[in-house]
């Protein structure tokens, strides 16, 4: 007997032999392994990697007051942030817009690393940072939470007036891509590999 388990769900069946069938707590297509799994996945980490740079570099929010547009980036909020002595808030936005994404990143681009070249730690390790990076999956888009707000409250016309800048997209996609690239992982493939 062959013990399988829904990727959905995680409700684990005994089965006699490898063949597709519809789970029977959520009907979702219970397989050996999602197909091409680790290729999508990391194809989806490269793609928000790429995105991660114009998110740092270009405009997140655009404040125009009295017709002078005033662009800053994600970094240049920190810093001013910082000059106001408001801390906590600068500390937030750093943890939640620079450092979560950009460790979430580089997690799961080790992990699929990992399991491609000899790395030597233990696949409960692989499996504890990829829970990891799925538990702070969400806390990403604080910083498109707070401009979208910004952008709806304040609509004074030319006088003052808040709109999300090319890096509100981009890190709003790259954070989408990371969430579908940990998704789309079969994390049953990290337990295919040799063990320690």
């Amino acid at each position: 007997m062959i013990l399988i388990s829904c990727k959905n769900c995680k409700k684990i069946y005994e089965i006699e032999k490898y063949s597709k069938f519809s789970c029977t707590r959520c009907g979702h297509k219970v397989e050996k392994r999602v197909k091409n799994s680790l290729q999508i996945s990391l194809a989806l980490t490269i793609c928000a990697m790429l995105l991660y740079i114009p998110a740092m570099l270009y405009p997140m929010m655009v404040v125009t007051q009295f017709g002078v547009n005033q662009e800053s980036t994600i970094i240049e909020g920190i810093i001013s942030f910082l000059e106001y002595k408001s801390y906590f808030v600068a500390g937030v936005i750093f943890v939640a817009s620079v450092a979560i994404p950009i460790v979430k990143l580089f997690a799961l681009f080790f992990i699929f690393l990992s399991l491609r070249i000899d790395v030597k730690m233990e696949n409960r390790t692989k499996i504890l940072i990829y829970k990891y990076i799925e538990a702070i999956g969400k806390w990403s888009m604080i910083d498109i939470y707070v401009v979208a707000l910004m952008a709806s409250i304040v609509q004074l016309d030319e006088m003052f007036n808040i709109k999300g800048g090319v890096a509100a997209t981009s890190f709003a996609l790259m954070v989408i891509i990371t969430i579908f690239a940990a998704n789309k992982f079969d994390t049953r493939i990290i337990w295919d590999e040799k063990r320690d």
